[in-house]
């Protein structure tokens, strides 16, 4: 983890930190749950992809939640656990319908099947990117409606859009004393001129 948090500061820009290390949490559990998930779904492909993918799925997305919740999105709101524990599984849910749909192309559209040794390596082909399809439509729904930011981080990062934009080069900024001094000296009305009358008053004029 260090390593990672030393090439993610040295070449992430300092505004998007926080979901390149929220992306490598996921990646890193999602990398778990598809050893597991490839595991089991060849384990049981003698009893048809679509039900090994059924099994394997259940096992997956319970590590999963608990991966998630107590390491990637760990700083989250925990107000309503059970409101966040059934969107996670319904959302899994429609994670495992996006799997399941394209095993099924595999199955019934392209006509492989679980008893040829030789179809294995297309049904894994067809696993991996249901996978892909279903990680990322999970990352999108996990950080949307499952697992949402705390309050304070919700101002905190409110607070740096606003410092951002207090600093950004073409925001408004007041100006210093010389420059008042230098606005005040433009916009000063000109000296009144003089009067004949007024020279011909003086001590000067009248000698």
């Amino acid at each position: 983890m260090r390593f990672a948090s030393s090439l993610r500061d040295r070449y992430v820009p300092e505004r998007y930190r926080a979901l390149a290390t929220e992306l490598f949490k996921f990646a890193a559990v999602g990398g778990i749950n598809t050893v597991i998930d490839f595991a089991l779904v060849n384990a049981l492909l003698f009893i048809g992809p679509l039900k090994a993918k059924i099994v394997a799925a259940v096992v997956a997305t319970t590590v999963s939640y608990v991966l998630n919740r107590q390491w990637t999105y760990a700083q989250s709101d925990r107000s309503s656990v059970r409101r966040e524990y059934v969107l996670f599984f319904a959302l899994n849910g429609v994670g495992l319908l996006i799997q399941e749909a394209v095993l099924a192309v595999a199955k019934y559209g392209l006509h492989f099947s679980e008893a040829n040794p030789a179809d294995r390596l297309a049904f894994n082909i067809a696993n991996a990117a249901g996978i892909g399809l279903a990680m990322v439509f999970r990352f999108w729904a996990y950080r949307t409606w499952v697992f949402k930011a705390t309050s304070g981080e919700a101002s905190g990062a409110r607070e740096i859009a606003g410092l951002e934009e207090a600093f950004a080069d073409d925001a408004p900024v007041a100006p210093d004393e010389r420059q008042i001094e230098a606005l005040e000296a433009a916009y000063a009305e000109p000296p009144a001129p003089r009067k004949h009358t007024d020279e011909l008053g003086t001590p000067a004029a009248k000698r």
